[in-house]
């Protein structure tokens, strides 16, 4: 944006996942100020639709909220992977089931204050049962259920993940216009 200039950009610590870096930034006052900023390695989520037209979520342990959730799944996307590559590999790896069609839905930041984290966002459908995968730290349940249960589920604060609700509403407002 214009009058904005960013002077310097430094490491403070590299993550498995994640860099922590401090931005210092010139405003258009001309004041300097340090911003924090998350750098994200990528990453890419999936809507799995089955046959009935149900959406297929998992259940997992979230560390960062001490809590289990409902997501759709996602995952890392692998160095000189693309992320449609890394949507048919987590689909499988998490749910047990190979898409035999990948659509792109919309592609979301997480968390735009300070990270730079996208999230392509994939529909599979033409589901086929294949084999589970997980890595040795991933215990992930599969639960199926209706776009209304999901929705109910959103609105009521059960469904709290921003991948997931923007990809499950956006999925059903492109397919599922009443």
């Amino acid at each position: 944006m214009k009058g904005y200039e960013k002077i310097e950009q430094r490491l403070v610590h590299q993550g498995k996942v994640v860099g922590f870096y401090e931005d210092i930034v010139k405003l258009p006052s001309g004041k300097t100020v340090t911003w924090d900023l998350v750098k994200h390695k990528g990453a890419a989520a999936v809507v799995p639709v089955t046959e009935k037209g149900n959406i297929l979520l998992v259940k997992q342990y979230r560390n960062a909220l001490d809590q289990e959730t409902l997501e759709i799944p996602a995952g890392g996307i692998e160095p000189n992977e693309t992320a449609l590559e890394c949507v048919m590999r987590e689909i499988e790896e998490e749910t047990g089931f190979k898409a035999g069609r990948m659509e792109h839905l919309m592609t979301i930041i997480t968390a735009i204050g300070f990270c730079d984290e996208k999230i392509p966002i994939y529909i599979a459908f033409d589901l086929e049962a294949s084999k589970q995968n997980l890595d040795e730290d991933e215990f992930i349940d599969v639960k199926e259920f209706t776009p209304e249960e999901i929705k109910e589920m959103i609105f009521d604060g059960h469904i709290i993940d921003a991948k997931t609700i923007s990809g499950v509403l956006g999925y059903l407002q492109k397919y599922h216009k009443s």
